[in-house]
């Protein structure tokens, strides 16, 4: 088996300061590009994944705040998306998402984008999308990224969007039909299951989400998927 794996998969979901060194001043070019949307298609994820499978398995970036390691469950269920920050709320869309914080298991860092008129655009964390409970917001310095996100769609109402999607911890996905619950979760690639000598957890790295049209009953997510 390759080290490394990609999926590319497609939901239908029902509708209804002081100089910088040249080198520096490189990176920080190329990062404001990156934030300000660069080209994409489907193939260019197959090709990142092609790239990556030539390399040294690279793990994933996990390193968090203080504020925000080893926090306990009770206290990352405290830290909660704000509905009225969700992606394409205010532009009246079919589907919403929202975001997940890092934190408990999930530290692994998510890159998540947003693809409109085939240009990837990144969606950079804030604190001010989550409500924190009883404990102070993380002061934050950069992007620090998200550790998944959830669908929502009026698939039972068209006044409520209900949660229809969510992908959250490894490869680990679910998605739920109108009128029905969730059920068990499903991984995008398992490795080793029931293997004595201990099973592989691949991981998402990244997600590309397509801006879905005023009318779309369905919404495309591309997803860069790696393991050793």
């Amino acid at each position: 088996m390759r080290r490394r794996d990609l999926l590319t998969t497609a939901l239908a979901l029902p509708f209804i300061a002081r100089p910088l060194s040249s080198a520096l001043i490189t990176q920080a070019q190329a990062q404001e590009k990156q934030e300000k949307g660069v080209p994409f298609e489907a193939a260019a994820v197959r090709a990142t994944a092609r790239d990556l499978a030539q390399k040294p398995y690279r793990a994933p970036d996990n390193k968090l705040p203080d504020a925000l390691k080893d926090l306990s469950y009770d206290r990352y269920r405290m830290i909660r998306f704000k509905p009225d920050q969700a992606v394409w709320k205010a532009d009246g869309l079919p589907f919403q998402l929202h975001l997940f914080h890092r934190g408990f298991y999930y530290t692994n860092r998510v890159d998540i984008y947003e693809v409109k008129d085939g240009v990837a655009t990144p969606i950079v964390y804030a604190p001010d999308m989550f409500t924190f409970g009883d404990q102070p917001a993380p002061e934050i310095k950069g992007n620090l990224g998200f550790a998944g996100f959830r669908i929502h769609g009026p698939i039972n109402r068209p006044d409520y969007f209900d949660e229809i999607g969510v992908f959250l911890g490894a490869s680990y996905f679910r998605a739920v039909a109108k009128g029905q619950v969730y059920g068990l979760s499903a991984r995008g690639l398992s490795i080793k299951t029931a293997d004595p000598t201990g099973e592989e957890f691949p991981i998402f790295r990244s997600f590309w989400i397509e801006r879905p049209a005023k009318a779309a009953n369905s919404i495309v997510v591309h997803a860069l998927l790696d393991s050793e």
